[in-house]
């Protein structure tokens, strides 16, 4: 479809059943399409991020009853329009797990390792657990990553291995 229009929704407020339905109803209603979409439960708040496709008409009529919606639900609901997604074909799909015990600053550093060598993050996911017999808070991040052709793998092995270890975390880093 040449002519496709696309629009980032985004939706934030106090959980209830029934969220999903009237949202996803605004979208089939307009003509639109949801492609893509993230929604949780965060403490008790509901999160939801999707993309949106269709023509013109129906993208606009989604961003102009958005509002409206989102006032009825008690969402802070917002939309942007976007483009369509460009690949890039000069990178390596690769996923990362990190564990360890729970405290400030994991994403930040795990972050701050792969941002300093060009690594884009795709996705991320973040949660805590607790250990079966402790209860120790333990910290759980999976990444999809998006890691340059031209960089050297095992350069960044290296440098993620000496932040985990540092802080006494577990890693994988393996190619998807």
């Amino acid at each position: 479809m040449a002519d496709k229009s696309y629009l980032v929704l985004t939706a934030v407020g106090p959980d209830r059943p029934g969220l999903v339905s009237e949202i996803s109803s605004l979208v089939h209603t307009a003509g639109a399409n949801l492609e893509d979409s993230r929604m949780a439960i965060l403490g008790g708040e509901f999160a939801l991020l999707v993309l949106v496709s269709g023509d013109e008409k129906a993208t606009r009529e989604v961003a102009a009853r958005g509002e409206a919606l989102g006032a009825k639900l008690g969402l802070r609901l917002l939309t942007k329009p976007t483009t369509t997604r460009q690949v890039a074909r000069d990178f390596l799909p690769f996923e990362i797990r990190v564990t360890g015990v729970d405290r400030p600053g994991i994403v930040q550093r795990v972050a701050g390792v792969l941002a300093g060598r060009g690594v884009n993050v795709a996705s991320l996911e973040s949660r805590l657990e607790f250990a079966p017999e402790s209860g120790t808070p333990m910290f759980m991040l999976q990444a999809s990553l998006q890691i340059p052709s031209a960089l050297a793998l095992e350069d960044l092995r290296r440098e993620l291995s000496k932040a985990c270890e540092e802080e006494s975390w577990d890693y994988t880093l393996e190619g998807s």
